[in-house]
């Protein structure tokens, strides 16, 4: 049996209702300490199966989906709610990419949960890069989306995207040059299997709409609570991500983060460099 068939047989999907949604996460581990993942907007909990399969060993992983939900605030329930299921006191946070943005929020919002906190290639709303490249595409997207065939977008997205978010066109080369063959493979298996399986209307309608509501929310932030924040936050980047760069915001944000900045890789290297990124958060959580 392979890697991902041995994962997904013993991470079965788990199913939560909470204010009439159904929400969906995996779960793997033992503790009373959690290891909570914001999947970045190119991936569902499923396709979280390193970074489940590498902590779980010291902690109670929890790996959420978001598609079906259409506010913070059912969301950020639907989390607690899974938590007090789990029986998991304190958690440790990941988001990458708009998972990153999901995780400052919920962080803000629920503090007193939160032992650590470990952004990934994320930003601000308030970035003009972000604005641009992210926010601007996603609305005319939404506008069109009642009338795209979601096999056009799903083609799109598995010809262009590697592109657009390492800057690069031989993404294999880049896993050459910076994983290991496990990495590799794993990955390449998981892609034959599910591909872009979670992409769908549902998935797409709850990344607008708490896309937005992270925007509208980010206005009346504290600095002072995001200040306090950081002295438990690692933020990770790469120099040339094309898509999240926070333009100085964060420095007013989170004065007392660690920062680490990894090279050439963009907005893919926690895959391409899978195992450096886990050596730099195994560090910052000892």
């Amino acid at each position: 049996m392979s890697f991902v068939d041995t994962f997904v047989k013993n991470h079965p999907i788990q199913k939560l209702e909470v204010d009439k949604t159904i929400g969906e996460y995996i779960v793997g581990g033992k503790g009373k300490i959690g290891f909570l993942i914001f999947p970045g907007g190119g991936q569902d909990a499923l396709s979280c199966f390193d970074l489940i399969d590498t902590f779980e060993k010291n902690y109670k992983v929890v790996a959420v989906n978001f598609a079906g939900f259409s506010n913070l605030s059912t969301f950020f329930n639907f989390i607690n709610q899974i938590l007090k299921k789990e029986r998991i006191e304190k958690v440790i946070v990941y988001g990458l990419s708009v998972g990153g943005f999901l995780a400052q929020h919920y962080a803000i919002n629920n503090s007193d949960k939160v032992l650590k906190i470990i952004i990934s290639h994320a930003g601000s709303t308030r970035s003009k890069t972000i604005q641009k490249r992210v926010i601007l595409p996603g609305k005319v997207l939404h506008f069109f989306l009642p009338v795209i065939p979601i096999s056009l977008l799903k083609w799109l997205v598995k010809k262009f995207s590697g592109r657009v978010q390492s800057g690069q066109s031989n993404i294999k080369k880049l896993y050459l040059k910076y994983s290991t063959k496990e990495n590799f493979d794993r990955r390449s298996e998981f892609a034959k299997q599910f591909g872009l399986n979670f992409l769908n209307r549902k998935y797409l309608k709850s990344f607008y709409n708490l896309g937005m509501e992270i925007q509208k929310e980010e206005k009346g932030w504290d600095n002072k609570k995001l200040n306090e924040l950081s002295k438990k936050m690692l933020i990770i980047k790469t120099d040339n991500d094309p898509l999240a760069q926070d333009d100085g915001i964060f420095s007013e944000y989170y004065l007392h983060a660690r920062i680490h900045v990894f090279t050439d890789t963009g907005h893919l290297t926690p895959f391409i460099q899978f195992e450096n990124m886990v050596e730099i958060i195994k560090e910052f959580l000892k």
